[in-house]
């Protein structure tokens, strides 16, 4: 039997997430914008996003260059969880490492 998945209405986030948007530099929250645009159109795309534990609603999308986002969709309600911000200029192999004797 398929479930039909709910259309999404509105987008919304939690405070703590939404502190970490504001903490965003303009260009940056408008591609975060532009982004929950498209996830809202389609959130549980196969290849684009992912399930996160067992309930298929609670999920994990790259949304743009050094952004990630969970979120959960309740009813027609798209609930950003958690926004990371990653830091794309500094990676583990251009770190400096000991050689071991």
């Amino acid at each position: 039997m398929m479930t039909t998945r709910p259309d999404v209405n509105k987008v919304t986030y939690t405070v703590e997430a939404m502190q970490t948007r504001h903490e965003l530099p303009a260009e940056r929250q408008a591609m975060l914008d532009h982004a929950m645009k498209v996830l809202a159109k389609d959130p549980f795309h196969k290849t684009a996003t992912a399930s996160i534990g067992a309930n298929d609603n609670y999920r994990k999308a790259y949304v743009a260059p050094g952004l990630m986002l969970e979120y959960t969709v309740v009813r027609e309600i798209l609930v950003v969880v958690l926004l990371e911000i990653f830091d794309e200029s500094r990676y583990l192999l251009d770190l400096e490492v000991d050689e071991v004797p």
